[in-house]
């Protein structure tokens, strides 16, 4: 089996270029967007001969909670399923400071138990929830620009400008059922197929939206592909955080509770050297464990 590791990433130098050796050590792939002009560019003399590594171009800026992070996304798993020569199994996205938190044997062998499945958790639908219909359908001005917005201040004037722009009838036209999880899943290729063939619809659909990773891939697949969307395993494999997903929030460092809580979690995140260098140097290098 070959991996394709679909990752956005602002880590120093240091850590990403340990990050991707590990990630290709044992013939897997890594498509990753990196921000900043000058990263970009030191990743890319670095690994400049390496086949393996693929630093995304057409679209080479994302934000976290912005429709970019969802179509670079997309767009890394185009490029991946449109390399010569070479199929991909599974494809894995790793949002900035995941780390694999077990060996590949460990991760393929888990992945094994449900042949032909997608992982990816879903929290709720509008069924549940219907207030989930009408944040979806508001439009969030000052996303989609070139950074999203982290200020506490700016987030709750987003907010505010979106509930008046909803009150004056200005909103989205969705039809498709709303549903929404955590960002980060694993796919198969048939599944990564599908949403690339319906990648206009991501686009199209989630312009000035909250958050669009949460969003898109439960919703692609329950509308261009059911029979899948019923099938997938519930659970996004991540410790992230003190342990959960939070809906909407910046992912905080990880730790060790968060890791010991969830045995199951095969990636975990944020890990840095910087703020958490015991974890960090406990799983830096685990992926390639079984070599021994």
């Amino acid at each position: 089996m070959t991996i394709a590791y679909l990752i956005h990433s602002e880590r120093p130098y240091d850590e990403l270029q340990e990050l991707i050796t590990q990630l290709t050590k044992q013939g897997d792939h890594v498509f990753i967007m990196i921000n900043d002009n000058e990263l970009r560019d030191q990743i890319a003399f670095t690994f400049m001969e390496y086949s393996k590594v693929h630093i995304s171009q057409k679209q080479m800026y994302a934000q976290e909670g912005d429709l970019s992070l969802a179509r670079g996304t997309l767009m890394q798993m185009k490029e991946a399923l449109q390399l010569k020569n070479q199929e991909f199994d599974y494809f894995i996205n790793l949002t900035d400071g995941m780390v694999p938190l077990k060996s590949r044997m460990e991760i393929l062998a888990y992945l094994k138990q449900y042949p032909d499945k997608d992982f990816f958790y879903v929290d709720r639908s509008e069924k549940d929830d219907p207030d989930l219909r009408k944040k979806t359908e508001k439009y969030y001005p000052y996303t989609n620009i070139i950074t999203f917005p982290t200020n506490k201040f700016v987030r709750a004037m987003t907010r505010g400008m979106a509930s008046i722009l909803y009150a004056f009838h200005s909103k989205r036209n969705l039809e498709d059922e709303i549903l929404i999880g955590s960002p980060w899943f694993i796919l198969t290729r048939k599944s990564a197929e599908i949403l690339i063939e319906n990648f206009s619809y991501c686009s199209n659909t989630y312009k000035l939206s909250w958050y669009a990773e949460e969003l898109y891939i439960p919703m692609m697949l329950h509308k261009f592909a059911p029979e899948r969307y019923q099938e997938h395993i519930n659970d996004n494999l991540r410790a992230v955080g003190d342990g959960k997903w939070i809906e909407s929030h910046v992912v905080l460092p990880c730790t060790t509770k968060a890791i010991e809580t969830c045995p199951n979690a095969l990636f975990g995140g944020r890990i840095s050297a910087e703020t958490e260098a015991g974890l960090y140097s406990s799983y830096f290098d685990i992926y390639n464990a079984n070599l021994g």
